[in-house]
Parts: structure tokens; C-alpha cells; sequence
């Protein structure tokens, strides 16, 4: 066999497939996986040949011969594999009959010709048997078969018989021209067909040839291996050549192997994570690196653990569930586990550690548990105070009247507390990065809108630098406005670069407002006192200047008129500043009664009588008959009433002023009060009943606070208020208020009784 280079090369297999040393270098690390002649060793067959394939290396024609090799205990360690050349295995065990007209040929379960005599070139493609595929499909069906055939090309018509070779599932096939004489025809396939078993039993030898060529250079190769592994140093092999190559290429592979596996111990020996093999009968220790040991309590951090079982050097696994977890894994339920495990049974405390178990194959054939540890009590601590600083950091901020939003390096809004929200008008989340992009906003100093770059929280982010307070109108997410006063700083990291962003918010809104209206007060105090201030001193003056005389009396009483008229006005300011603060408060005291509308527009016009009068006004009353009576608190609806007449009075140089009421749809009773003045500006209209807002061409002084009052009083009895006015064309306020309940009819009472 070695002469003849029937052997092209040889292969070791591991049992999943892997070429691991080869003979031919270009199978190196190659996969025969899908080899029908492996699969066979492993369902047990000591030697299997395969169909007729392209060799991985150069695409030749082979036929594999694959020998099993087994362990002591009958499992499959790997395969040796001969690529066999087909044509030069043809011309050692098929006959020539060249001259006679005849051929021979083996064909494989595919239908494809392994080897023909008389031997012709032949492409993979022309391989495939097609005008003898029924001859053919029948023998290897397992039956013989005969009949004419049209030879491959296109040649003269022929007779064939093909018949099966069980032992290997393939078939031969033997042709005769149709022109020769029926009974040498007959003999000639007789001889075709006997040369096929000869051939079938000689194809069947192929494996034993195959085998015996190289059983005992395999032989040499084993016990080569077996001292390479021990690290003995061993001579050349010697044998053919073919396995000497595949000899030299397995010593290669050892002492890669070698080498990478003491790179692999040095490596495990050293490393910072506890390494533990254990066996997973019993769990006694095989193996266990420095780090593992340190981990340990003495004695066992000295003296080792090789040898010990799994609860002698760690009494509380069972508590902890390694035990479990390792058996789960030796039992094959699961192949990998990692977490984080308490475990309380070392002197030094309560511990945190990471466990990851694998089961791996051992040198044996048997299994090893690989237990790799490390500990992380300190990131587990640092983790457990980080969680409790989040919380009580998230307690102070929900607490926190200010509102605080914070944002990353890139300015998206990350988190924000209730107080945020609120001050915002909305209670659900931010959405990241659209807060400062979408929201208006300007200075609240000088009404400069502000772009989405000149937020604090973005001008921190850029400097680095805190950014003071600054006053802010915001425009909120449920439309209205607020001023906020906006402070930010830069959140940094351990290195001092700048990963993110708080800034603050503080509604001072309402304080704006209470300052303003302060202002306000004082302002209307100081303007509105001053007058009635004055007429107290100068008569007060005028007083201490009197002579005695006949006309000093009636010169005392005015300046005393005088006198308790400025009184007057600066107590009805102080009643007037008081009725707003208690109505704005909802303190103000009601005490409702019925009272009849057509009275209330009497007393009203009494009141004003004389001032319309001192004006050359007229002053009319008109009430709708049959009007029911209203609910109401008497004084305080002639408040209102001597409210909105005084102003219409002052407001209107010629013309009239009217009182009326009249009923509405809905029950309620609507009084109107109409002048005939000069109307109020279309830019001022909204904003009448407004605290301290005087139109701005009103010609008589005043605090502003009439119409407010008025408004307040108007809805505290559950009614509304509103004007109406053009300029020029006199205007017109009207007020509702609910009909009262009607009184039950007493004698209809007594009579049902």
C-alpha cells in the first residue's frame, strides 16, 4: 500500500468531527462533522467506509476509510481517517478488459463512479451515473438487475448487470456491446457479474488494507502520544510516510498544547479571582489557586485545601447554596450559574461574593466542577449605601418646597421633585430634553426672552460655574405664568469633570405679588391720605387762628365740617383696604336675608342724590314688576350698588345715570347701572375690576379698589359681574344675584294640619 499511494493521507478526528493533526497541513483544524463514515463510529462500528468525496485540501476524488479508537471503556476518543485515491485502488482490484469491450465499474450509494476499468479521465460532474441510473438505483436497492442501456455520451446501445455489495451499500455495474453474440454476451456479464463480487470483496478489504497498512505505525503513534503527554522526549517515528507526517504534525499540536497549558496554570495560578476544581462526586478539592486561599480562614489559607471536601473549609456552603448549586451542575440542570451570594461563615463577618460554576471534561473522560470566586463585600457595601444616600436624597427632595431638576453632561432632564412639577403645572414626568428646548420664558426684570442656551442649568453646564439666582417669568405647561427665581451648578465627577447639572427652582410668585400690592397700598396710602391729611391740619390751623367774635361759632362749625368729612374719607379707605384683604382671604362674614331689589335701588339713589344733583345729573330708577325677591347681605349689596354709582356719577359731566333691575331666565335677579360718560378705552375694559386700576383717562381721583371690592362682594353672594362700554357711548356694569327661596305658604301649612 505504501508503494502504491493508495493512502493519500491520513487524519486524527477528534469525536466531534475536529481534524486536530493531519499529514496534509491543509486540513489542519478542518470539520468532518457531516461524515457519514463518523457518525457510524460513534453508533459503534469499528471501521466505516464512506462514499466518494471531495477532499477538503484540493477538491481530489477520495473515498474515506475511517478506524475507530476507543478508550478503555469502549467510548470513541477520536478516529483515524485514510483518504483513499480511487483510480489507483481501482487499478489494484479491478480487472483490464481492455480489448473486449467490456466495463467494470464500483459505484456508491450517491450513484456517482467511485473507479472503472478500463480506467478513463473523469470530471466530479461526469461521475454521476445517467444512463444506468434503474440498473443501478435497483442493485443498490439491494437487488440484481440486467437490461440494455444507452451508454454515457452517446454511444451504441449496450447490455448491463449491476448487482449490490451489501457489506459496504454500494454496487457494480458491468456492460457489453449489444452487437456481440448472445451467448458470449451471456458470458461476458457472467464474468462482469462474478468480477463484481470479487470486486465487492475486495472493496470490502479496502478498509482491512487500510488498516493493517497502518495499525501498527498507529500503534507506535499511540504509544508516541502517550510519552509526549507524560513530557517524556521520544525518538523519530518511523513508519509510512504518511504517518510519519501525521507523527510529526500531532508532536506539533502536543507541544502547543503543552505550551498553552502552562500558560493557562501560571495564568489561573496567579490570577486575582479564586479558582477551585473540584470533583463533583464527592466535591473534595483537586486544585485551588493562591487567590482562593486567601479568601480562607487559617489553617486553610496556609495549608492548603487539596483533598478536602467542600464543608470542611466552608461549614455554612450548605446555608449558602453552593452545595446545591454545585450538584445542579453536576448534574447537568443547569450549565453555568452566577450571581451574588451572603455568606456569614468566615471570622471576619458577614461576606459578599460572586460564584460562577462550570462543569468542563476532564484528562479522564470524566467531569470537573470549576468553581471561580470573587469577592465584592466592598461593592455590595458601597452599593447598599449609594441605594440608602439615593433614598434619602429622593426623601429631602420630595419634601423640598423648591423645585430641583437635574440634567446630564448633554442637558437632558434626568429627574426632578414634586416641588419641580408643581412649579411647572404639570405632575407627570419630564420628557427628556424638551423642558428647556420648548418652554418660553423671559427676565422677569426686563421681559428679554430667554433662547434655550441662557437657562442657568445650561450656562453651568457650559462654565463649570454656579450660577446665581435670577428672577425668571416662566410660561407653565397648563398655559399660565410664573416667576421662579433660577439658580444652577455643575454636578462633577471624581476627576472634576463636569457630568451634569442641579439647578433650582423658587416660585415667588406670590410673594412678587404680595410685594407689589404693598407697593400699591402704600402708594393709594400715601396719595389718597395726604388730601383728607392735609384738610385735618390746615383746619386744625384755621381753628387755632379763630378770634373771638360774633362769627367765630359758625366759623368753628365748618372747619369742623371740614374735618369730619377728611375723617370720612380716610376711614372709608381703611374700610375699603380692609374689605379687600378679607375678601381676597375668604373671611368676610355674611348675613343673608330677603330683601326686595326695587328697596335696594332706593336706598342706593338716596345715597347719591345729592351728588348727582351737585352735577346737574339726572337720576333715574327702573325695577320690573312682580321682581322676586334676592339673598342677600342688605349692607353689603348697597356697597356694591353705591360702588359702581359713585364711580358712574364721578365718571359722567352731563346726561344721566340709571338704576335698574330686571329678572333673568335662569331665577336670578340682574342690576344694571348705566351712565351716560365717555366710555372706557377697549384696552382698559378687561382689566376694571382690577385692585387699584384706574382707567387710564379717568379725570377724578380715587384708590382704584371700588370695582374690586364690588367684585368680590358680588361673587361671595354666588353671583357674577361684568361691564360693558365703547368710547363715547357711556358704559354699563351689571351683577347678578340668586332669587330667594320662597317662604312657605303658613296658611296652606295650618290647613294640611
Amino acid at each position: 500500500m505504501r508503494d502504491s499511494g493508495v493512502v493519500r493521507d491520513l487524519s486524527w478526528v477528534a469525536p466531534d468531527g475536529q481534524v486536530v493533526a493531519s499529514s496534509d497541513a491543509r486540513l489542519h483544524e478542518v470539520s468532518f462533522a457531516d461524515r457519514a463514515e463518523l457518525r457510524r463510529l460513534l453508533a459503534g462500528d469499528a471501521v466505516a467506509v464512506g462514499d466518494l468525496v471531495r477532499n477538503p485540501a484540493d477538491g481530489a476524488p477520495v473515498v474515506a476509510v475511517a478506524t475507530a479508537v476507543r478508550d478503555g471503556t469502549g467510548r470513541l476518543s477520536g478516529a483515524l481517517l485514510a483518504a483513499v485515491d480511487p483510480e489507483r485502488l481501482a487499478a489494484r482490484v479491478l480487472p483490464d478488459r481492455e480489448g473486449e469491450g467490456s466495463v467494470v465499474a464500483i459505484v456508491d450509494r450517491a450513484g456517482r463512479l467511485v473507479a472503472r476499468a478500463p480506467a478513463v479521465p473523469l470530471a466530479w460532474d461526469d461521475r454521476l451515473i445517467a444512463g444506468s441510473q434503474d440498473l443501478v438505483r435497483a442493485a443498490l436497492a439491494g437487488a440484481e438487475a440486467a437490461g440494455p442501456m444507452r451508454a454515457e455520451g452517446g454511444g451504441p446501445a449496450r447490455l448491463a448487470a449491476a448487482v449490490p455489495v451489501p457489506e459496504l451499500g454500494w454496487a457494480v455495474r458491468a456492460t457489453q456491446p449489444r452487437a456481440a453474440m448472445l451467448a458470449p454476451m451471456r458470458r461476458e456479464l457472467a464474468l462482469g457479474v462474478a468480477g463484481a463480487g470479487l470486486v465487492a470483496l475486495v472493496a470490502l478489504g479496502a478498509s482491512w488494507v487500510v488498516g493493517a497498512h497502518t495499525s501498527r505505525a498507529l500503534r507506535r503513534l499511540e504509544r508516541h502520544a502517550a510519552a509526549l503527554e507524560r513530557g517524556e522526549a521520544q525518538g523519530p517515528l518511523t513508519g509510512p510516510d504518511e504517518v510519519v507526517r501525521l507523527g510529526a504534525a500531532y508532536a506539533q499540536m502536543a507541544r502547543h498544547l503543552d505550551a498553552a497549558r502552562r500558560r493557562f496554570e501560571a495564568a489561573f495560578a496567579e490570577a486575582p479571582v479564586g479558582v477551585l476544581i473540584l470533583d463533583p462526586a464527592e466535591l473534595r478539592v483537586r486544585w485551588a489557586n493562591q487567590a482562593y486561599l486567601a479568601f480562607l480562614d487559617a489553617p486553610f489559607r496556609g495549608a492548603g485545601v487539596q483533598g478536602l471536601r467542600l464543608e470542611e473549609f466552608l461549614p455554612r456552603a450548605h446555608e449558602a447554596g453552593l452545595i446545591a448549586l454545585l450538584r445542579e451542575v453536576a448534574a447537568g440542570d443547569v450549565a453555568h450559574e452566577e450571581q451574588e451570594y451572603r455568606y456569614d461563615g468566615f471570622a471576619r463577618g458577614t461576606t459578599w461574593w460572586r460564584w460562577s460554576v462550570r462543569a468542563v471534561e476532564s484528562a479522564g473522560g470524566g467531569r470537573d466542577l470549576v468553581l471561580m470566586i470573587t469577592e465584592v463585600t466592598e461593592q455590595v457595601r458601597a452599593r447598599e449605601q449609594v441605594e440608602a444616600d439615593r433614598r434619602r436624597l429622593e426623601t429631602v427632595l420630595r419634601v423640598l418646597p423648591v423645585g430641583v431638576l437635574m440634567a446630564d453632561a448633554g442637558g437632558q432632564v434626568v429627574q426632578a421633585n414634586d416641588a419641580a412639577r408643581r412649579i411647572w403645572g404639570s405632575r407627570a414626568p419630564f420628557r427628556p430634553g424638551a423642558l428647556y428646548r420648548e418652554q418660553r420664558a423671559r427676565r422677569a426684570d426686563s421681559g428679554t426672552p430667554l433662547a434655550p442656551g441662557d437657562w442657568a442649568l445650561q450656562r453651568a453646564l457650559r462654565s463649570g460655574e454656579a450660577v446665581g439666582g435670577e428672577l425668571v417669568e416662566i410660561d407653565r405647561f397648563d398655559g399660565t405664568q410664573a416667576v421662579v427665581l433660577n439658580g444652577a451648578a455643575p454636578i462633577r465627577d471624581g476627576e472634576g469633570r463636569v457630568v451634569g447639572a442641579v439647578t433650582t427652582l423658587l416660585d415667588v410668585t406670590e410673594l412678587r405679588r404680595a410685594v407689589r400690592n404693598r407697593d400699591e397700598v402704600l402708594q393709594v396710602v400715601s396719595h389718597d391720605l395726604r388730601t383728607p391729611l392735609s384738610a385735618v391740619t390746615l383746619g386744625a390751623a384755621a381753628l387755632t387762628r379763630l378770634r373771638d367774635g360774633p362769627d367765630a361759632a359758625a366759623q368753628a362749625r365748618r372747619a369742623a365740617g371740614r374735618l369730619a368729612a377728611a375723617g370720612r374719607r380716610m376711614n372709608r379707605l381703611i374700610d375699603d383696604l380692609l374689605d379687600l384683604e378679607t375678601l381676597e382671604e375668604g373671611r368676610l362674614s355674611m348675613r343673608p336675608e330677603p330683601c326686595d331689589p326695587a328697596d335696594l335701588l332706593g336706598e342706593a339713589a338716596d345715597q347719591l342724590r345729592e351728588a348727582a344733583r351737585a352735577k346737574g345729573l339726572d337720576l333715574c330708577l327702573s325695577a320690573a314688576p312682580g321682581l322676586p325677591a334676592v339673598a342677600c347681605d342688605r349692607d353689603r349689596v348697597l356697597q356694591v350698588l353705591g360702588n359702581v354709582a359713585s364711580n358712574a356719577v364721578k365718571a359722567t359731566e352731563e346726561g344721566a345715570v340709571c338704576l335698574a333691575a330686571e329678572a333673568q331666565g335662569d331665577g336670578a335677579v340682574v342690576f344694571r347701572i348705566r351712565d351716560t360718560g365717555p366710555g372706557i378705552p377697549d384696552a382698559d375694559l378687561p382689566h376694571v375690576f382690577d385692585r387699584f386700576q384706574r382707567g387710564s383717562a379717568a379725570r377724578w381721583r380715587g384708590s382704584g379698589l371700588g370695582l374690586a371690592i364690588a367684585r368680590g362682594l358680588v361673587e361671595a353672594h354666588g353671583g357674577r359681574i361684568w361691564a360693558e362700554s365703547a368710547p363715547g357711548a357711556g358704559t354699563t356694569v351689571s351683577f347678578t344675584l340668586p332669587a330667594s327661596a320662597p317662604a312657605p305658604d303658613l296658611a296652606a301649612h295650618a290647613a294640611g294640619a
